[in-house]
C-alpha cells in the first residue's frame, strides 16, 4: 500500500503486477545463474580437480577419501570450525534431543525443577563428554559473574568479560590445555569455544540483573532467593543447545521464554518440529556435499595455489567461501533453534543466507542475529542513547565493532574486516542521513518511482554489497588470498570488476524483492495475530509487540536505507 501510494504522489505510474513479477524473476535467474556459473567455474578448475594430489604432502590440510558408500570424490574437511562442529553433531545429538524432550515433560509435570534440570543435565553432558576439567571452567566463569553482581559496577563487569575473552591473544595463557591433554583436540576446542560464548551470556545476566537493581526493580531479597538466581543464571549460562552450537541470547529474552507456559503438543507443532529436524539433516548433507566439490577450505592452506586461478574461479572462490560460511552456522544455529523449540523454548533465527543480503547491516542484524540483539542491547544502545544522533550512532558503531574485534582475536585481517564493516554502515547512517534531506525528498518525490527507487538502491548497492563480501573474505581466509582477490577482481578495472558489479547489482534488486516480502508477510503476522487477540485468548502483548517492532523494523529498513 504504502509503495502505491508514493507511486500516486510522485505521479509516476508503477509497473503492472505482471510487469513487476517478470522484471523480479528476470533479476532472480540473472543472479542466480551468475553466481552458480562463477562456482562452477571454480569447481571444475585444474586448480580445485587436482587439489587431493596437490597437497598429498602437505601437512595442515584434511583431505580424505569420502565416508559415504559409492562416492569416488575426496572430502574436505580442512575448515577446523565445520570439522569440530559435525563431529560433535554427530557425536552428541542423542543428549540434545534427550534433553530437550526431558525438558518438554518436566515443563507439563513439574514446572519449578526445569531451570535445575537444565544446569545439571548440562554440567552432567559436559563432564562425560568433555571432561570435568570443562564442567568446572563453566561453573567458574559463572561463579565470577554472579559475584560481579553483587558488587553492582557495570564497568567492572565489562573488564572482566574482555580479560576472559582476550586472556590468550593478550597474555599468551591457555587456560584450556588441561583439556587438550587429558580429553583430546576435540574436547579442547568445544571448551574453548563453549568458555567464550559462555562469557557473552554471564555478562549478559550480570547486566541486566545489576540493571534491574540499580531501578529499583526488585525488593530485598533472602538467601533462598539468591540460591534461585544462581540455578537460574546457571541454567542460562549452560544452557545445553546453544552451550556450544550458539547462539548467543539475551538473559532478559531467555528467562520470560523458559518460564512462560508451556501449551500442549499439537498435530502441527508435531510436524514442525519434524520438518525442522529434517531441513537440519538436509542442510547437513548439503554440507557435506558442497565439501566433495569445492575444496576451498584445503586451498586456504596453500595461498600459493590461489594465485593460479584464472579470474572466473578466483570469483566462484569468493562466492562459495560465503555460501559455506552461511551453511556452517545455519547448520549450528538451525539445530540448537529446533532442540529448543522441542521443550517450548524460543531462541535468536537462525543466519539469512548470504546471497540475498546486499547491505553491510542486513549481514550483521540477520547472519548473527543473537550477537547482533547483544552487541545492540550492552554496547551499540548504551553509547548511541535514546535520540540516535547521527554522531552518537557512528560512535555506537565503532564501539560495536570493537567489540566484534576483540571477540575474533584482534588479528590483522579481523582489523580489516572490522574496519570495512564499520565503513559499510557508516555509509548506509550517512545515506539515510541525506535522504531525509528537504531537496533529496522532493527530487525523488518528483522524478523517482517505486521501480526507478529499487534500480538506484540496486546500482547503489552493487558496490555496497562487493564491500560487504571483500570484508568477510579478510575474515574467512588470510591475508595473502585476500589481496590477492582485492589486487585481481577490485582493483581488476574493466574486467573483472564491471562484470562482478552488474552480477551484485542483480543480486541488490533480488535482494530488494526478498526484504519486501517479509516486511508484509511481518505485517499481515501481525495484524492477524491482533485479529485473533481480539476475538480470544491469543498471545500475549509482549508476543504482539515483539512481532510489530519487527515488522516496523524490517518496513523501516526496506524503504530508509539505500
Amino acid at each position: 500500500m504504502a509503495v502505491e501510494q508514493h507511486a500516486k504522489d510522485s505521479g509516476h505510474e508503477e509497473l503492472s503486477p505482471k510487469q513487476r513479477c517478470a522484471t523480479c524473476i528476470l533479476h532472480w535467474i540473472a543472479w542466480i545463474a551468475m553466481c552458480t556459473y562463477a562456482m562452477w567455474h571454480f569447481a571444475t578448475s585444474e586448480v580445485n580437480t587436482s587439489l587431493p594430489r596437490t597437497l598429498r604432502h602437505v601437512a595442515g590440510h584434511w583431505l580424505t577419501e569420502s565416508p559415504y558408500y559409492g562416492v569416488e570424490r575426496y572430502w574436505d574437511l580442512s575448515d577446523r570450525e565445520w570439522r569440530e562442529a559435525r563431529q560433535y553433531l554427530v557425536s552428541t545429538w542423542p543428549w540434545l534431543l534427550l534433553h530437550s524432550i526431558i525438558g518438554r515433560v518436566l515443563a507439563h509435570v513439574a514446572p519449578s525443577v526445569v531451570l535445575g534440570y537444565h544446569a545439571a543435565y548440562s554440567l552432567l553432558f559436559a563432564s562425560l563428554t568433555l571432561g570435568w576439567h570443562s564442567a568446572a571452567f563453566f561453573v567458574f566463569e559463572h561463579a565470577v559473574f554472579f559475584t560481579l553482581t553483587w558488587i553492582g559496577v557495570p564497568a567492572l563487569c565489562y573488564v572482566v568479560a574482555i580479560i576472559m575473552v582476550a586472556h590468550y591473544d593478550v597474555f599468551k595463557h591457555d587456560f584450556f590445555q588441561i583439556v587438550l591433554e587429558t580429553r583430546g583436540d576435540h574436547a579442547y576446542y568445544v571448551t574453548a569455544v563453549s568458555f567464550y560464548w559462555t562469557v557473552l551470556r554471564c555478562c549478559s545476566f550480570c547486566l541486566d540483573t545489576i540493571r534491574r537493581t540499580t531501578d529499583g526493580g526488585g525488593p530485598a531479597r533472602g538467601k533462598s532467593d539468591h540460591l534461585s538466581d544462581y540455578f537460574k543464571t546457571l541454567a542460562y549460562a549452560v544452557y545445553l543447545p546453544t552451550l556450544y552450537l550458539g547462539p548467543v541470547q539475551n538473559y532478559s529474552d531467555f528467562a520470560p521464554s523458559m518460564e512462560k507456559p508451556k501449551p500442549s503438543l499439537t498435530v502441527r507443532e508435531l510436524g514442525t518440529l519434524a520438518a525442522g529436524l529434517l531441513r537440519s539433516g538436509v542442510h547437513f548433507l548439503l554440507m557435506d556435499l558442497l565439501c566433495h566439490y569445492f575444496y576451498c577450505a584445503a586451498l586456504i592452506k596453500a595461498p600459493y595455489l590461489v594465485s593460479e586461478l584464472d579470474v572466473t574461479s578466483l570469483v566462484g572462490l569468493g562466492a562459495i567461501l560465503n555460501v559455506m560460511f552461511y551453511m556452517k552456522y545455519r547448520i549450528q544455529y538451525g539445530v540448537s533453534g529446533v532442540c529448543a523449540r522441542i521443550e517450548g523454548h524460543t531462541l535468536p533465527a537462525p543466519p539469512k543466507c548470504v546471497a540475498r543480503g546486499h547491505l553491510c547491516s542486513h549481514f550483521w542484524r540477520y547472519f548473527d542475529h543473537g550477537l547482533h540483539l547483544w552487541i545492540k542491547k550492552y554496547v551499540y544502545g548504551p553509547i548511541a542513547g535514546p535520540e540516535r544522533k547521527t554522531q552518537r550512532r557512528v560512535l555506537g558503531i565503532a564501539a560495536a565493532f570493537t567489540c566484534v574485534w576483540v571477540w575474533h582475536s584482534m588479528t590483522t585481517a579481523v582489523t580489516f574486516w572490522a574496519m570495512l564493516s564499520f565503513t559499510g554502515i557508516a555509509l548506509e547512517v550517512a545515506m539515510s542521513r541525506i535522504k531525509r534531506l528537504d531537496r533529496v525528498k522532493s527530487f525523488e518525490a518528483k522524478h523517482m518511482s517505486p521501480e526507478r527507487t529499487r534500480v538506484v538502491k540496486a546500482i547503489l548497492g552493487s558496490p555496497h554489497y562487493l564491500l560487504t563480501i571483500t570484508a568477510c573474505m579478510f575474515y574467512l581466509v588470510d591475508m595473502k588470498i585476500t589481496t590477492v582477490f582485492f589486487k585481481r577482481v577490485i582493483l581488476g578495472f574493466p574486467v573483472p570488476l564491471v562484470p562482478v558489479l552488474v552480477s551484485l547489482y542483480f543480486g541488490a534488486y533480488a535482494s530488494q524483492d526478498v526484504m519486501q516480502r517479509e516486511a508484509e508477510a511481518a505485517a499481515a503476522k501481525v495484524k492477524e495475530q491482533q485479529v485473533v487477540s481480539d476475538s480470544r485468548s491469543g498471545p500475549s502483548v509482549a508476543d504482539v509487540a515483539s512481532d510489530y517492532a519487527e515488522a516496523n523494523a524490517l518496513k523501516l529498513h526496506f524503504t530508509e536505507v539505500p
